[in-house]
Formats: C-alpha cells, structure tokens, sequence
C-alpha cells in the first residue's frame, strides 16, 4: 500500500492520522472542506491536498481517484450534522465500490455511541462492551454512524470492497483528558444521569446527587477521586486522538481487518481514584474523595483489536495527563 486517501485530513484523528503514515511511509492525499478552519494542521507536510464537500458525489468520486486506500474520518460532531454525516459516508463508500477492484482496503472511523456505552444515558446489556454488544443508538448523531456502518457494509456485500469499521470510544486530545477526572465533570454526569430514567445511574425524579458534590468541592477543577454507593470506583475508557490514528493504521494494513469491526479504547479502563491521584501529583491539585449515591462506568473492551490487528494503545492514563500539561503549558503541539 503506497498511497493512503485521508478523508477529514485536518481533523482531530485525520490530522494524527496524516502523521503516522508518513512516518510509515505511505504517501497521503486528503480532503479538507472549503476554507477548512482547521488547515493549519497540515502546514509543512508532505501531502496531496484535496479541497471540497464530500457531500458532493462528484468531489467523493474524484477524491478516491489514484489512491491505494481510503481512510474515512471525516465527521461533524453533534445531532444537527446527520444528513451531512451519512451522505458524506454514502458517497465515499460508494466512490470506494465503484473502484473495489483495484481498491486495496476502506476503513472507515464510526463511534462506540451505537451501542452506546455511555452507562449514564442507557444501560449497558453487560461490561467490558465488546464489539458483539446490541447496538441502540441514542440521538441523531449515534444513528448516523450506525447508518454510516450500515452503508459501507451494504455497498462492500455488493460490490466485494474490502472495508472495515473501527469505533473509537471517547476521544481527547490536546488538553481536554485534564477535565475529565474533576468535580466539574462528575458532577455533570450526576446531573446528566438524571435526565436518563434507563441509564444504570438514574435514582428517581427528586433525586439531585450532584448537591453534595458540588458543597463539599473546592473548585470544579479539583480532581475527583469518585467513587460508588459500594465503594467501588467510577470508570472511564476514553481514548486518545492518536491512538485512534493508530487503530485505523491497524485495520489498513492488517488482512484480518476486512469485514470487522473493532473497538479502539486506551489500554484498560481508568478508575477514578487513580486518575485522581495522577493529576493532584502532577499538578499539585488536593484530590476530592468523593462517594456518590451511583457509579459510572464507562467501558470499551479492545481485545478484538489488539488480538486480531496488533492494536496496541500507547497512550495510558500518565502519558496522556502529562502531554495534556505539556500542551497546555505550550511546551508540545499535541501531535
């Protein structure tokens, strides 16, 4: 594979993936949108660039032309870009079919919200959520990529293109990983649990399990070192943006990869009370013990990635808090 189409080139994961397989030696083209706000994150490397909106038939069919792959991550976060998102993935995975002949290998980038994992809006079927778990998006957005996965399999069954479908679970990059282990935080998944009567965490209509927290708390940005009714930890399986770039890496290059689908999540879930204790020793920050009236957990099980395409997540817990201060201090640009 010489030639790698990045669709979303200038994006959170496009823009890691562009690197990397550079640095593997694959030439890239990518797409990026009229004026992409974002551009400047592909200053200086070596790259084809391919400007339009991949919700244009004719640009989609175009932009796969002369390319050895294709990686789709192009996405729009948010419920109100669902006919963008699905009629950008039906026109790539079309343009893709009509070359499945020659074409080496399509991935394309969905979300662990199809099944969901989000334990505080839905109740998960069981934990660690594999990949075989039901899925039941929630929202315009979770249904797109649902919808996205469904248009690519349809389009590979008929035309016999080789693709495979990765779901990243929450993904963070630059600094945002330091909010998500704060009172801040817990405290808006409480308030949010509660606004999900099927969620695991719902404790009835009166129910306000935020209060206390937020009384006892310092700061929003106090680490929290949270914890459930039992003592048993709250949970959080993100993933980094470059981790991502790598499982998507993986599925390319890997034979296994055709017609799966794999989870891509940081290299084991993150109890609470650890993360706590990292961010208070790098930063300094008293942690919060805190036990609420519920627990969260957050979960994304990647064996399926690591056994079947060598996914191996580089980026754990202290590697991603640190790079998070040294983004934040202007000492690294996140790459």
């Amino acid at each position: 594979m010489t030639k790698v189409l990045v669709t979303g080139a200038a994006g959170q994961v496009g823009s890691r993936l562009v690197r990397q397989l550079l640095d593997r030696n694959h030439q890239v083209v990518g797409t990026i949108l009229p004026e992409d706000p974002c551009a400047d994150r592909l200053a200086g490397l070596d790259i084809e660039l391919r400007e339009g909106d991949l919700g244009d038939p004719e640009f989609a069919e175009k932009a796969v032309l002369g390319v050895d792959a294709v990686a789709h991550t192009a996405n729009l976060v948010g419920d109100a870009h669902f006919e963008n998102n699905v009629r950008a993935t039906f026109n790539v995975a079309r343009a893709c079919a009509a070359r499945a002949d020659d074409l080496q290998r399509l991935v394309s980038v969905s979300s662990s919200g199809v099944y969901p994992n989000d334990s505080h809006a839905m109740a998960c079927a069981y934990h660690p959520v594999d990949e075989l778990h039901p899925k039941r998006p929630t929202g315009a957005y979770s249904l797109s990529k649902l919808l996205g996965e469904q248009i690519v399999n349809s389009f590979a069954l008929a035309s016999g293109l080789r693709a495979a479908i990765v779901r990243p679970s929450g993904i963070v990059s630059g600094d945002a990983v330091l909010s998500r282990w704060t009172v801040g935080f817990v405290a808006a998944i409480l308030h949010h649990c509660q606004s999900s009567p099927r969620g695991e965490m719902y404790l009835g209509p009166a129910a306000e399990p935020w209060v206390e927290l937020e009384r006892v708390a310092k700061a929003p940005d106090q680490p929290c070192a949270a914890t459930g009714p039992d003592g048993k930890p709250w949970v959080y399986q993100l993933v980094d943006a470059r981790d991502v770039a790598l499982g998507i890496v993986c599925a390319l290059e890997a034979e296994a990869a055709v017609g799966e689908a794999f989870n891509l999540s940081c290299p084991r879930p993150i109890p609470y009370p650890e993360a706590a204790a990292i961010l208070a020793e790098l930063t300094g920050h008293e942690p919060l013990q805190f036990r609420a009236p519920a627990r969260w957990v957050f979960d994304l099980d990647n064996t399926k990635a690591r056994s079947w395409v060598g996914f191996e997540p580089r980026w754990g817990l202290r590697e991603m808090i640190e790079d998070a201060l040294a983004f934040r201090a202007g000492e690294s640009d996140g790459y």
